[in-house]
C-alpha cells in the first residue's frame, strides 16, 4: 500500500480536536453487567464500524481508533481521518431465586428484583500522516472508555405477611449504584519500514476517569428504629500505559497483526463516606489506593477473499491475564479467571459504497468463570457529507449466580443466591471523513 503523504495544519484541527475531547469526555460511560463493576466492563465502545463486526481489527486500519487495538493500523490509513460516534445501551436485569415445597424439592423460579436503565457513551479518533525526510509515518490521536463501570440496581424490600397492613407494604427502598469509567485519552504513531508490506506502531495511553459507588437504604419500618443509611464511596484514578503494534501483509488477501498493551497502573484519592439514620454529620475516611490491570496480548488475522465489490473477513483473539490483576484494597489474592476474548467481523461492500457488517464474538466473565458472554452484532455503513455513516446494534447476554446486593432479614425467607440474567442492547451511531 502507498501512504499519502500530507503536512500538518494543527491551527486548522485545533477548534476540532477541542471540541470532540470536550463533548467526549464529559459523556456518560456505557452500561456493564454488575460481576464487571467492580475492575470494569470487557465490552467497551470504540465506534459503529469496529463494533458493529465485534470489535475486531487488530490486523486492520482503523484511523485514530486504532490505538486502541494495534496503533500499528494507523499506518494503513489514507490521508488524513477523522471519527466520531455515539452509542446508547439498554440494561436489563432480572433476578431469580429457587422456591421450594415443604419437601425441600424445587419447584420453580420466582422474580424478585427487575431493572431497566439506560446509558450513553462516546468515542472519538484522528488520524494525521507526518512529512518526515526519509520515513512516512501517521499520528493518531483519540478518546474512548477503556474499562467502563456503569451499574445501577434499585429493589422495594416488601412485607411478606398476608396480614399486614396495607397489604404488601414497602419495609425499605434500595438503591446501588456505579457511576464512571476508565477512559483512554491516546496518542499514537505508525510508520511502515517495508512500504505496503510491513508496519509497526506504538501508542501511550492516559488513562483517567472516576468509580464511584453508592449504597442507599430508606426506611419505611420505623416500628424497631430507623435503619436508613447512606455509604458512598469515591475514586478518582490516573496512570499511563502503552500498547505496541505490528502489522503484515504476507499475501495479497491475507494480513496478520499483533498487538501488546502494557499493564495499567492507576491510583488516585479513594474516599468513603458514611451516614447513618440520626447522625448530624458523615463520617469520612480518605486513602490513596492503587489498581494495577492486567497486561492484554491481541492476535488479528484480515481476510481479502477474491471477490468484486469487496468482502473482509476478520477474526482475532485477545488474552488477557485477570488473575494478575492487582487492588490495594485487597490484602489477598483475588478470585480473578483469565479470559481468552474470539471475535469475529465480516463486512460486504456493494457497488453503492454501501456496507454490511456482522460480528460474533465470545468471552468468559474475569469475576467468575459461568459468566459466559455472547454477543451478537450487525451493522450497516452509508456515503453521507463527503465521508461514511455508520450505525451498529449489538445483543449481549450472560447469566451468573450473585449473592444479593442486600441483606435480607432474619425473618424473611430468601435463597443465598440469585441467578441473575443480564441483558444489554446497544446501539451506536458514528460518522469518518478520509480527507
Amino acid at each position: 500500500m502507498t501512504m499519502r503523504v500530507n503536512r500538518i495544519r494543527p491551527l486548522a484541527a485545533l477548534p476540532v480536536l477541542a471540541g470532540l475531547t470536550l463533548l467526549a469526555s464529559t459523556v456518560p460511560a456505557g452500561a456493564v453487567p454488575q460481576i464487571e463493576s467492580t475492575y470494569g466492563g470487557q465490552s467497551p465502545w470504540y465506534a459503529a464500524e469496529l463494533n458493529a463486526m465485534a470489535g475486531a481489527g487488530t490486523a486492520a486500519g482503523r484511523g485514530g481508533l486504532s490505538n486502541l487495538l494495534n496503533p500499528a493500523g494507523l499506518a494503513w490509513t489514507a490521508g488524513r481521518r477523522l471519527d466520531a460516534g455515539f452509542t446508547t445501551t439498554r440494561h436489563e436485569e432480572n433476578r431469580f431465586v429457587p422456591v421450594f415445597d415443604s419437601f425441600e424439592s424445587y419447584v420453580t423460579d420466582m422474580a424478585i428484583a427487575s431493572n431497566q436503565h439506560s446509558w450513553l457513551g462516546g468515542s472519538f479518533g484522528l488520524a494525521v500522516p507526518l512529512d518526515l525526510d526519509r520515513l512516512p509515518a501517521v499520528v493518531g490521536l483519540s478518546l474512548a472508555d477503556r474499562y467502563p463501570y456503569q451499574y445501577r440496581f434499585d429493589e422495594e424490600l416488601r412485607d411478606p405477611s398476608p396480614f399486614s397492613d396495607p397489604r404488601d407494604r414497602i419495609l425499605e427502598e434500595r438503591e446501588y449504584e456505579v457511576t464512571g469509567a476508565l477512559q483512554f485519552l491516546s496518542l499514537g504513531i505508525a510508520t511502515e519500514p517495508v512500504a505496503g508490506r510491513l508496519a509497526v506502531g506504538a501508542a501511550v495511553h492516559y488513562g483517567f476517569g472516576d468509580h464511584n459507588e453508592t449504597w442507599l437504604v430508606r426506611d419505611n419500618a420505623l416500628a424497631d428504629g430507623d435503619q436508613s443509611y447512606d455509604r458512598r464511596q469515591e475514586w478518582t484514578l490516573s496512570g499511563v500505559a502503552a500498547t505496541f503494534g505490528v502489522q503484515g501483509k504476507v499475501h495479497e488477501r491475507l494480513a496478520l497483526g499483533v498487538a501488546y498493551e502494557t499493564r495499567l497502573s492507576a491510583d488516585g484519592d479513594y474516599v468513603v463516606t458514611e451516614q447513618n439514620a440520626g447522625e448530624a454529620q458523615p463520617t469520612e475516611v480518605a486513602t490513596e489506593e492503587t489498581l494495577k490491570y492486567p497486561a492484554e496480548w491481541r492476535f488479528g488475522a484480515a481476510f481479502y477473499p477474491r471477490s468484486d465489490p469487496r468482502t473482509t473477513f476478520l477474526v482475532d483473539v485477545v488474552y488477557t491475564d485477570w488473575t494478575k490483576l492487582a487492588d490495594s484494597r485487597s490484602d489477598e489474592q483475588l478470585a480473578l479467571e483469565d479470559v481468552v476474548d474470539v471475535r469475529i467481523g465480516l463486512e460486504h461492500t456493494f457497488l453503492s459504497d454501501t456496507r454490511l457488517r456482522f460480528g460474533f464474538r465470545r468471552y468468559d466473565s474475569y469475576a467468575t468463570s459461568e459468566g459466559g458472554n455472547s454477543v451478537y452484532s450487525a451493522g450497516a455503513g452509508f456515503p453521507l457529507l463527503a465521508g461514511e455513516l455508520s450505525v451498529s446494534l449489538e445483543l449481549n447476554k450472560v447469566a451468573s449466580h450473585e449473592p444479593h446486593i442486600f441483606g435480607y432479614p432474619a425473618d424473611y425467607v430468601a435463597y443465598p443466591e440469585a441467578r441473575v440474567e443480564d441483558s444489554r442492547t446497544r446501539f451506536g451511531l458514528g460518522w469518518s471523513r478520509e480527507f
